[in-house]
């Protein structure tokens, strides 16, 4: 089956195009992580910190899960502050 030259080019234009969309939808997810990621560490801090001269500080846990989800591993970063909250009994927010 022979393709004429205009349905080939419209082919190799739709193929490049949908090579664009997975990275673009990954870049959506990836953001979405840490902003739901940077609401659940602010929530730790806010009720599971530490007391530290009248300010509520972070605990180690809650740094490094913060900085799992910024450098691409925001499940175990996420599963670490969900846990946090949880043993706190406080609700997690909707995603």
């Amino acid at each position: 089956m022979k393709l004429a030259p205009r349905v080939l080019s419209g082919l190799v234009l739709l193929a490049a195009a949908s090579a664009l969309v997975p990275p673009l939808v990954l870049v959506q997810a990836a953001s979405d992580d840490l902003t739901y990621c940077t609401t659940l560490y602010d929530m730790a801090v806010k009720y599971r910190g530490r007391a530290i001269q009248g300010e509520s500080k972070p605990d180690l846990d809650m740094v490094v899960a913060l900085e799992q989800c910024k450098h691409g591993n925001a499940a175990a970063g996420i599963a670490t502050l969900e846990h946090k909250l949880r043993d706190g009994r406080i609700s997690i927010p909707p995603r």
